[in-house]
């Protein structure tokens, strides 16, 4: 296993780690018996923290800030691999890091502003955020088995990786829009073609 990060303890105690990640002691509590994270390692009667639970539980609170319900949380951390290492579980991190100059768009209250009715201006907000948490676990395992290999292959690091993926993001959001963009042209040309055709 990957040695863990210089600023995290090799073991801390529930209070520790609660006070390094921010959560508390009934939530760690209750993401571990959802399975999110494993459980303590014993010694005797007490139960210590590693740099692996640290990781796991900054990953479902990450999931959980991108509006992942609990249910896409487990189906996201099934797909991790057990023996992932701390350094493994960063770059699910990396890929939800804001790209800068990000900000928050109220896709539902944008519509309203347009016109559109206040159930469709829903339906469509739940639409962008359920293939935006579909686009970001596939990209995230793409992640995992094609580009993080070659990285650590060619003497790279965790930080390496995260640095290219900032980079790449602006490259993803301007795939996503032109790929949407060229769906709804063709979408438009097609409802023409519809219309334009002798009944």
């Amino acid at each position: 296993m990957a040695a863990p990060p210089d600023d995290v303890p090799a073991q801390m105690t529930l209070d520790e780690l609660t006070e390094r990640v921010g959560m508390s002691v009934r939530n760690i509590r209750f993401y571990t018996s959802r399975g999110l994270v494993p459980p303590p390692i014993r010694r005797g009667r007490s139960g210590f923290y590693t740099a692996d639970h640290v990781a796991r539980l900054e990953l479902v609170r990450e999931l959980q800030r991108h509006g992942f319900t609990l249910t896409a949380i487990q189906g996201y951390i099934e797909r991790i691999p057990t023996d992932a290492t701390p350094s493994d579980i960063a770059l699910h991190l990396s890929l939800f890091t804001p790209v800068a100059g990000e900000r928050d768009v109220d896709v539902e209250q944008g519509l309203v502003g347009l016109g559109v009715t206040g159930t469709a201006a829903e339906a469509v907000a739940e639409l962008y955020e359920r293939h935006g948490q579909q686009v970001a676990e596939e990209l995230s395992e793409i992640v995992r088995t094609h580009v993080w290999p070659v990285v650590r292959d060619a003497g790279g690091t965790v930080e390496n990786l995260r640095e290219l993926i900032h980079r790449l993001k602006p490259l993803t959001i301007a795939g996503l829009v032109a790929a949407y963009e060229q769906a709804m042209d063709e979408s438009a040309q097609s409802y023409e073609r519809k219309d334009s055709s002798p009944p």
